[in-house]
């Protein structure tokens, strides 16, 4: 048995008073004359003893009274918890997970609106000296400040689900942070009430702090049917004009039914452009594949769409992208190279290609940025800054075709390769090759050749580099020479594709530039060079969007976020700006599906895509006994499990929170004891 108040145990010191009223009662006496005290004489021994005893009965009886009060005040109790109180002043800290999957049902209601209603309950059981903190996923201002009950009920009131959600060691930490914040002598007391998903549920990452009692309130809901769109995806990741798409959609039935003949619809700019009809097995998934055409340059604005319910948030999928109207491609050619005609020849008027040329001595590599596609045409060598500045380039999404010099200087080549994680250069050869092994299934060639692939005449060279290539490389052959030598390899640097020709494009040398594969060679790897775009984006609290810059988004001042759909705009300051880039912090500020334009000023940047977080959808929840587990296995001492669809859930919260009481009995046995002084006093005769 321990004591709220130890310090009321010195009132026990009170039981002095009867004692001493005892002794002093019997020392009174009187004179009585009679004048035969034969009878008393007879009487006096019978009726000292039962004096006696009615006098100790009733000093028993005051101090056992007197006992049992300054018990009460005391207040004791026996713990039921791993932690001992030490103060009766407490701080309740409470987290209400409102997130999507709290959506969910029982037969009681809404998980979520059964979640306020307990902390409500949670609070009614703790006194009006009682302060509280109250969390939710949205981290709003205002948020984990001490507030009375009157303000946690109101706050409670206007929690919403949301899109957000946050793992239970980020909500534990947070709110032990700002418990520790507080100066008040006081037992601090956090209550997480959620649905505990298993991927929000990482006991593992909390560090216990046992001065701190934690009590985990679970909800489980029913097993919803539910049909999703999980993810989609393209077939290539660039997009050009007049290009035929394909667009992959997994859909996923979480349900235990079977669904047949479900409509999935591709909507690009609002408009219906594909319509695919599944039958899905229950518990499985599918992949759908939508095919389209992008008519036109500009922003495209994607919604792969379905029909179910009850769960709803989940069945869109929204993606943008952008169509250039032209690719700028640029041209490094040493000074007085007739070869720099021909791939001018090949992109004069060009439609699709807006062409630039400069001499290596005047190249200016601040400028790469604003192109997708640069050929290096018969280079000898390369300065530093020109080697760091083309990785760069290629790392960050631009297609880079090399043709070699005839005197190339292979250790400024190999310096270069090396950046591009290519193969190395090992020596040339003199010896006239052919080519004769064509990939035409590679992206450069496919559907190029329809009916001369058996007979295709191809070109010869007289000069050639001769590679060595690591076991890890991402190497693919494009065309090979009868030596089994690679002529032209592709290889992957970060979001980047290198073409290496392992020959001079030079006329003395080779007639490449004469040959039917020459075109489609060249010309597709600047048709196909595609800025890297981010399709869309899942919404999060700490989302952080990094955006290249360019001639239309030179600086981070001004920028703005706003919903197509709404009239709202939202100024964006948490800027971080490098060299290439901008990281743009949205500070939660994204809260719905959709589509949002990102403006600077009165021009419009980008238009992105936002989506839900499927795994609200796809995560299992962790029943009380898997918690009480993962409790265990993490070592948390100081956390307790508390079932919220009890029947006496705010009994089970009290005695949990404050033990089993004792001051009422107490209370109890001293006025059983007055009761039994007065019978004494008044029927002992």
């Amino acid at each position: 048995m321990r004591f709220i108040y130890p310090e009321f145990l010195t009132a026990l010191l009170l039981i002095c008073l009867p004692i001493l009223i005892h002794f002093l009662h019997f020392k009174r006496y009187r004179t009585v004359y009679f004048s035969q005290v034969n009878f008393l004489k007879a009487v006096k021994e019978d009726t000292r003893k039962k004096s006696n005893l009615k006098q100790l009965l009733i000093l028993l009886a005051r101090i056992l009274t007197i006992s049992a009060l300054v018990f009460v005040f005391a207040q004791p109790y026996l713990p039921t918890n791993k932690q001992e109180r030490k103060v009766a002043r407490k701080i309740v800290a409470l987290y209400v997970d409102n997130s999507f999957s709290m959506k969910g049902a029982t037969d009681n209601g809404m998980l979520l609106e059964q979640a306020k209603s307990r902390a409500i309950s949670i609070a009614s059981s703790y006194g009006p000296e009682t302060n509280y903190i109250l969390m939710e996923n949205q981290n709003l201002p205002g948020c984990q400040q001490l507030i009375n009950q009157t303000q946690l009920v109101t706050q409670l009131g206007k929690i919403q689900e949301g899109p957000l959600s946050i793992s239970v060691s980020k909500a534990y930490q947070q709110l032990k942070n700002s418990l520790l914040k507080q100066t008040e002598n006081a037992d601090n007391i956090i209550y997480l009430i959620s649905d505990f998903q298993s991927y929000t549920s990482d006991f593992s990452e909390i560090k216990s702090d046992t001065s701190i009692q934690t009590f985990l309130i679970p909800f489980g809901s029913q097993v919803a049917n539910n049909l999703l769109i999980d993810s989609c995806w393209f077939e290539t990741p660039g997009h050009k004009k007049k290009r035929e798409e394909t667009l992959f959609a997994r859909v996923k039935n979480l349900s235990s039914q079977s669904y047949q003949d479900i409509p999935v619809r591709l909507k690009v700019n609002d408009t219906i452009k594909s319509i695919s009809n599944i039958s899905i097995d229950a518990e499985t998934e599918q992949i759908v594949e939508l095919v389209y055409k992008n008519n036109s340059s500009g922003v495209h604005r994607l919604v792969v769409e379905l029909d179910d319910y009850p769960v709803v948030y989940d069945n869109q999928y929204f993606l943008s992208y952008n169509v250039r109207d032209k690719n700028d491609v640029l041209a490094i050619f040493q000074s007085e190279d007739p070869a720099i005609r021909k791939l001018e020849a090949l992109f004069e008027d060009d439609e699709n290609i807006r062409f630039e040329k400069t001499a290596v001595s005047k190249v200016k590599v601040s400028e790469f940025d604003q192109y997708q596609c640069i050929y290096l045409l018969n280079l000898n060598k390369f300065s530093s800054g020109l080697v760091n500045a083309l990785s760069q380039f290629v790392e960050k999404g631009g297609s880079l075709g090399i043709f070699p010099g005839m005197q190339a200087d292979l250790a400024s080549y190999n310096k270069l390769y090396g950046k591009l994680e290519a193969g190395l250069i090992t020596g040339s050869d003199s010896v006239k090759l052919k080519m004769n092994q064509v990939n035409f299934n590679h992206l450069l060639l496919q559907d190029v050749f329809l009916h001369e692939k058996e007979n295709l005449d191809l070109p010869e060279v007289e000069l050639s580099y001769r590679y060595r290539v690591g076991p890890q490389s991402s190497q693919l052959s494009i065309v090979d020479f009868n030596n089994g030598q690679t002529a032209v390899s592709q290889y992957h640097k970060g979001q980047g594709r290198v073409y290496n020709f392992s020959f001079p494009l030079n006329d003395e040398l080779t007639d490449f530039s004469k040959h039917a594969i020459f075109v489609p060679l060249v010309y597709n790897i600047a048709l196909n060079s595609f800025e890297p775009q981010q399709i869309q984006y899942e919404i999060a609290d700490d989302l952080v969007l990094t955006l290249p810059q360019s001639e239309t988004f030179m600086s981070g001042d001004g920028l703005s976020i706003s919903p197509m759909q709404a009239d709202e705009e939202i100024q964006l300051s948490s800027i971080n700006q490098t060299a290439s880039e901008f990281r743009v912090d949205l500070q939660g500020v994204v809260q719905k599906a959709g589509f949002y334009n990102l403006s600077q000023g009165e021009g419009e940047v980008r238009t992105l895509a936002f989506n839900f977080n499927r795994r609200e959808s796809t995560s299992p929840q962790l029943t009380n006994t898997q918690l009480e587990n993962a409790v265990d296995a993490a070592g948390l001492l100081s956390f307790d499990v508390i079932d919220a669809t009890n029947s006496n859930f705010e009994a089970r919260i009290l005695e949990a929170n404050e033990g089993i009481q004792l001051w009422q009995l107490f209370l109890a046995i001293g006025l059983l004891f007055i009761a039994a002084e007065v019978l004494i006093t008044r029927f002992w005769k």
